[in-house]
């Protein structure tokens, strides 16, 4: 049974499951003349499977490609490394030592003009790799992304690798705000999947033995808003809780329609719940992402916890610095 809600990944088997989508030959055609390339889509909508399945046709050609896990990058001289670490296959002591130096891991802020020579030095590293096809995948990065491939654009146009980066439809205006736009030669859009693509998605990943039928995957499809992510979650909730999909189906909207109730701004707020299935007030990806502020998002938030359509914990922080504020949204379980 593979009704994970993870992306494809590399491999034959995956590929097996792979549904094309229309963007697809506009990718591979602008690799084969050499251009750059922005996949842009909304969360869930397939950006990471589509970037480990062209990782995997790209390799067979004999092409060497290089995959970036980039998501959530906080800054354009971590993205950089990332990229070089992956061109390179490891950390060069260099890079290791600089970041010490200049605060990046330690959490210390880093002084602008050694932070300046650590890009421009990762940057080099980048250049004198041996030329590839970057595959970035850098969902709610745009800050980082704009930094590197907006402010950093000419030095990269002087390298001879080739890139396709991946980011959120609401990271567009941030990411790809000029120069960033002119770096990249095509823009590729992701569609929410249509009904049928879903339905068929959902029928390649469900178990062969036991197959659900095609009036519960349409439902399913439906209700997922074209998202693949969602119609895999939903159906893996069915299974794992032997009940009817449309019981989660039924709670999501009901969510909505309280939340909606509230305000617009509620009931865009618990539709991003919805999709991260929890979210803080310091998430500052969410807070561009609906437009408002920390405060005005923990006003939303507690709104909403009044009215018992979220759930509220502490979570303890990774490094120094006070547990932040987790909300979910009250689902059934």
């Amino acid at each position: 049974m593979l009704l994970q809600a993870r992306p494809l990944y590399d491999n034959l088997g995956d590929s097996q499951l792979f549904v094309t989508p229309d963007a697809w030959s506009n990718v591979d055609r602008a690799l084969e003349r050499r251009l750059n390339v922005a996949v842009v889509g909304a969360r869930g909508v397939g950006k990471t499977t589509l970037l480990r399945q062209l990782q995997l046709v790209l390799r067979d050609k004999g092409e060497r490609v290089v995959f970036v896990d980039a998501t959530a990058v906080g800054d354009t001289l971590e993205l950089a490394t990332r990229i070089r670490d992956a061109l390179l296959g490891q950390p060069s002591p260099l890079v290791a030592n600089t970041r010490r130096t200049v605060g990046t891991l330690s959490g210390d802020p880093a002084p602008m003009a050694g932070a300046s020579r650590t890009l421009a030095e990762v940057l080099r590293e980048i250049g004198g790799a041996e030329p590839a096809i970057v595959l970035v995948d850098a969902s709610a990065s745009a800050e980082a992304v704009y930094g590197l491939f907006g402010r950093m654009r000419d030095v990269l146009w002087q390298q001879e690798h080739r890139w396709v980066v991946a980011i959120e439809e609401t990271d567009r205006a941030t990411a790809l705000k000029p120069p960033a736009d002119a770096f990249f030669d095509t823009v590729a859009l992701l569609d929410p999947w249509p009904i049928d693509d879903l339905v068929d998605l959902l029928a390649r990943r469900g178990d062969p033995d036991s197959p659900w039928s095609r009036d519960l995957l349409v439902s399913v499809a439906r209700g997922a808003n074209g998202s693949p992510r969602e119609a895999l979650r939903i159906l893996s909730d069915a299974l794992v809780h032997d009940r009817d999909p449309s019981t989660l189906l039924d709670a999501r909207g009901r969510l909505l329609d309280c939340a909606s109730q509230l305000g617009r701004p509620a009931g865009m707020l618990m539709a991003e719940l919805l999709d991260r299935g929890q979210a803080s007030p310091s998430d500052r990806d969410l807070q561009d992402t609906l437009g408002v502020t920390r405060s005005r998002l923990t006003q939303l938030l507690h709104t909403m916890l009044a009215q018992d359509l979220v759930t509220a914990e502490s979570e303890r922080a990774d490094g120094p610095g006070r547990p932040r504020v987790v909300y979910r949204p009250v689902l059934p379980r």
